[in-house]
């Protein structure tokens, strides 16, 4: 035999692999490498090709004729190694070391995880009710009135922020016969009165507080000796007219407001009935989310499972791709350049979230070891009905022409298997929420060769996760 295999369990699922080669298969690919050495490199003393092989191991070293096959042979002693012991790797095995004398391979290959779930039919969850409360509904209503809001004529005298239209004119007086300076002259000049940011030269915007529309005002202000102003250290006299003042008001809550919001509401407290309304949908879909959850944490932590590390590194792998595609589609250039915008690196962005991806790691084996041990089929409506919610339809109930090319895709090869995985998924998830409910769970519904095996055991959430890593 060319090669001999010893193996031994380690924790975590992995299994040590030592591959020694026997020395007549080494001694064959030495000289094969000799040979393709001889036949590239010019040897003094030799045609190309002929030097024997003792020449060719003084010229190029022994180590270096190594270099020519040691990593070729490794990948093919390795591929009849797991044949030959019947290993079946989880995922990419790791080379951990190289001896040479003899030639060695020690690998340490990831194994299938073993999990073995607690009686999930007789697992009992408790549920938070979702509750909403008006706070909810008045901070919605805020929300309204902010985006309806505007500049409003009133009729009370000029606060700050508020906007005024006026009509100003303001001269320097002239010294010794000389002509009046023309500082202002606005005809329906908009001022917005801004405490922090007051207009110059100082006061003028205190000089307007107070005044009403359609009231005329003379005062006299001046700048200082030591402003930067052109007209530091003189006096001009303003003669202002308020045409109209405004204030950006939200408008009353009342009838005609809920028929600003829309054509539906015919009162006030239809629109309050409309926003409670989707306050419960959407609190009652996140409590369903957090209670899928919390039932796969549950049974994560009732179960025995025994597991190899590339899972949870597949896991991280999988959530920096998502989070690269997400940064992408709002215009930031992938996950490195949010990282150096935040200081930190690869390593230090998987170790924050690895506590997530433990958990969804997790999840995703229970819930593939529940899609094996039921069994569930699924057949060929439930893959168009889920194509059709995917694709949208028309009237008729019919897929779009537009999207018809797409369709056909999700219909068979990896598009069929992503759907499979996704209604598998969605039947265990239902069945383990039912029984932790302490609702009637029927029996499994498949048996071993009751339909093709691609409809009842399409990649569960973690193969898809793993396939989906080593393709990228």
């Amino acid at each position: 035999m060319s090669f001999t295999v010893t193996t031994e369990p380690h924790e975590n699922r992995q299994l040590a692999v030592t591959i020694k080669v026997g020395q007549e298969r080494v001694e064959k690919e030495l000289r094969k490498a000799a040979a393709k050495v001889a036949n590239q490199y010019k040897i003094p003393g030799f045609r190309k090709g002929k030097a024997p092989y003792h020449i060719i191991v003084q010229q190029f070293g022994l180590a270096n004729l190594y270099g020519e096959f040691i990593d070729d042979l490794g990948q093919v002693l390795f591929r009849e190694a797991i044949v030959q012991e019947n290993i079946e790797p989880y995922a990419q095995s790791s080379l951990e070391d190289i001896q040479l004398e003899p030639l060695t391979y020690k690998l340490l290959v990831p194994l299938e995880p073993e999990i073995k779930l607690a009686d999930y039919r007789a697992m009992r969850v408790e549920e938070d009710a979702p509750e909403i409360d008006e706070s909810q509904v008045d901070r919605r209503l805020e929300q309204y009135q902010d985006e309806f809001a505007g500049w409003q004529n009133v009729e009370r005298p000029a606060d700050f922020g508020d906007l005024l239209a006026v009509d100003v004119k303001s001269i320097i007086p002239g010294v010794d016969n000389a002509e009046d300076t023309v500082v202002l002259d606005e005809t329906d000049w908009d001022i917005t009165l801004d405490e922090e940011n007051p207009m110059e030269p100082a006061g003028f915007d205190r000089q307007l507080l107070g005044m009403t529309a359609g009231e005329t005002k003379e005062f006299v202000l001046g700048w200082p000796a030591d402003s930067q102003s052109i007209y530091a250290g003189k006096e001009a006299t303003f003669n202002v007219v308020v045409k109209s003042i405004q204030a950006h008001e939200k408008p009353p809550l009342n009838d005609d407001f809920a028929k600003l919001v829309g054509p539906d509401y015919e009162t006030l407290e239809d629109l309050k009935q409309s926003i409670r309304d989707s306050l419960a949908e959407g609190e009652r879909n996140r409590a369903e989310s957090q209670y899928t959850n919390k039932v796969l944490d549950a049974l994560v932590e009732a179960s025995e499972i025994d597991f190899p590390p590339v899972v949870i590194e597949d896991q991280l792998d999988s959530m920096m791709q998502d989070m690269d595609q997400r940064l992408r589609q709002i215009g930031i250039d992938g996950v490195d350049a949010f990282l150096r915008h935040t200081n930190q690196d690869r390593e230090q962005y998987r170790e924050q979230i690895r506590p997530d991806a433990t958990k969804i790691a997790l999840r995703n084996l229970v819930l593939s070891e529940v899609i094996k041990q039921e069994n569930f089929v699924i057949d060929d409506s439930e893959i168009e009905e889920r194509i059709k919610q995917m694709l949208g339809v028309d009237k008729e109930g019919t897929i779009n022409e537009s999207n018809a090319a797409l369709a056909d895709l999700l219909r068979q090869g990896a598009g069929r298997n992503m759907i499979l995985s996704q209604l598998l998924t969605d039947k265990a998830v239902t069945l383990l929420k039912a029984a932790a409910r302490g609702q009637e769970v029927p029996a499994t519904t498949g048996t071993d060769g009751a339909s093709d095996p691609k409809e009842t055991a399409a990649e569960t959430p973690a193969e898809e996760s793993r396939e989906a890593d080593s393709a990228a």
